[in-house]
């Protein structure tokens, strides 16, 4: 892998540190408008539960839960530093009971299978560890 690979890895892949508190501020404003068409898309109902696989700064968490505030809104991401960013911006909505953020892989979901209605992921699979097995939210699928 090259330095340059490693740096961008570090900010947007998996953020850590300081790239990747940079990467988050980035993403927030980059991933918006997408964030946005995509969570317009989904067409959430009022009685909808929703996952967001690689929620990153948390920007389309936010809309959602602002969008459908009765929907149940749920995220998990590998990096500490995103889900710390995730938890600052959806804060009140956190306290609310209306947003669930949790730490960990896409390949071993902490969810109970077929526990939500939508799922979404935005700019991650693409660093996901295992793809087929992220697709099925299991290892071994």
């Amino acid at each position: 892998m090259s330095v340059l690979q490693s740096i961008l890895l570090r900010a947007f892949g998996r953020p850590r540190g300081l790239l990747g508190r940079l990467g988050g501020m980035i993403m927030a404003r980059t991933n918006a408008d997408c964030g946005a068409w995509v969570a317009d898309r989904l067409e959430v109902g009022p009685h909808d539960s929703v996952l967001e696989v690689g929620f990153g700064p948390g920007v389309v968490l936010q809309r959602l839960s602002t969008l459908v505030p009765a929907a149940r809104v749920a995220g998990i991401d590998p990096s500490q530093e995103m889900v710390g960013q995730a938890r600052a911006r959806n804060a009140a909505a956190i306290e609310d009971g209306r947003v669930e953020l949790r730490l960990g892989s896409v390949v071993r979901m902490p969810f109970d299978a077929d526990s939500f209605d939508k799922v979404l992921a935005i700019n991650s699979m693409q660093v996901w560890p295992d793809a087929i097995a992220g697709r099925y939210g299991r290892s071994g699928a």
